[in-house]
């Protein structure tokens, strides 16, 4: 779908949008995989994060936003050496089942990111944030110093993949979600709520009616660029869609590879 570009109030996130852990309650987790669809996911995706990894040397990797555990069960059965962790304690046990079904032996975390310590964790070839769960922090400055936290955690010369809605589109009135890389699910519908450029609500509706709503901060491109680099960070790459040749005003989401400067 698209939405009209049209210009909208700047609101003030409440203490509810902040807090990410209460968005993700037991319901709406327990249909998180419906949402996702694994094997599409990964036919979409491909092998691009895997090659990404191999072509950078790494072997031990740190899956800072797991989710329900897709990408750290990919990584798993591809050989790397995965250390999982998510800050919701839903998704943490939805993963968990997950890692069990899969006969997966994944070391799994509960822990928010400001937590993140490299003397409980060791360190990283590679440091994954993905599902655009980077934008479930509102403040810039919290931001950086997660990015920071990040750092630490990653041995000299390691990496950083982080990805984002592109929210450069959405912002512009150029919404999609072509459910064919993320949200592969047939029975799901993803579309706007609230919009301004200091909110953004996705709305989850399910066939069955159900409907579940998540709220995050529409950072840009280029900003979460310039919050890299203020962290500590150099920007190798930037790929819309897996693409490195892309429509900024039409990928759904953005990918960035990052290496401590």
């Amino acid at each position: 779908m698209e939405t009209k570009s049209v210009r909208l109030p700047v609101a003030v996130a409440d203490g509810l949008d902040q807090d990410y852990a209460r968005q993700y309650h037991e319901d709406f987790v327990k249909r998180w995989d419906e949402l996702i669809d694994w094997n599409k996911r990964a036919q979409g995706e491909g092998a691009f994060f895997i090659e990404r990894l191999l072509r950078d040397g790494a072997c031990r990797v740190f899956d800072a936003s797991t989710g329900s555990g897709f990408h750290a069960a990919q990584l798993c059965a591809a050989g790397f050496d995965v250390v999982a962790c998510d800050g919701s304690p839903t998704m943490v046990r939805c993963a968990d089942a997950n890692f069990k079904r899969r006969g997966l032996n994944i070391p799994l975390h509960c822990y928010d990111w400001r937590e993140l310590d490299p003397r409980l964790l060791g360190t990283f070839d590679a440091v994954l944030c993905l599902g655009s769960s980077f934008c479930h922090l509102f403040d810039g400055g919290e931001r950086i110093d997660v990015l920071r936290q990040f750092r630490q955690l990653l041995k000299p010369g390691g990496t950083l993949l982080i990805d984002q809605r592109n929210f450069q589109a959405i912002l512009a009135g150029h919404f999609s979600s072509s459910g064919r890389y993320y949200y592969c699910g047939k029975g799901v519908s993803v579309s706007l709520g609230e919009l301004n450029p200091s909110l953004c609500e996705f709305v989850y509706t399910f066939a069955d009616g159900a409907c579940y709503r998540l709220r995050v901060f529409p950072i840009l491109p280029s900003q979460l660029r310039q919050e890299l680099a203020a962290a500590g960070f150099s920007v190798t790459g930037s790929w819309g869609d897996f693409a490195s040749v892309y429509d900024p005003l039409r990928a759904d989401f953005i990918i960035h590879q990052a290496t401590p400067a």
